[in-house]
């Protein structure tokens, strides 16, 4: 059968185009928790729950969803909205948080509407 090989051919081809959807929601919480440390929004400890991965129509763009209990055990939920900005991706500094919400409040807001 030829159909399944050229499937199975296309899905792995998928896969590495971008970065795993690991990757990215390990540098949105990573970010989440920069913001909470640098912004002085009152927490500093963070313990993060399940995240899902959102792709943009943009390349290299995606929002996560997940939750998180801070340092005063208060559940709470974010959305980020990050950008990939070049190839490296274990550096941070080639990701670029654009927006976040934490419990429905806008915190950070750059670029575009989603």
């Amino acid at each position: 059968m030829v159909l399944p090989a050229l499937l199975w051919g296309s899905l792995c081809a998928a896969e590495t185009t971008g970065p795993a959807a690991p990757t990215i929601i390990a540098m949105a919480q990573h970010l989440v928790q920069e913001q909470f440390m640098h912004r002085s929004l009152g927490h500093y400890h963070i313990e993060f729950d399940t995240a899902y991965l959102h792709p943009q129509p943009e390349p290299n763009y995606w929002a996560v969803v997940g939750g998180f209990v801070s340092d005063q055990n208060f559940p709470n939920t974010y959305v980020a909205a990050l950008r990939l900005v070049c190839a490296d991706l274990a550096r941070v500094a080639c990701w670029r948080l654009e927006k976040l919400a934490i419990n429905e409040k806008i915190i950070l807001d750059r670029g575009e509407p989603l």
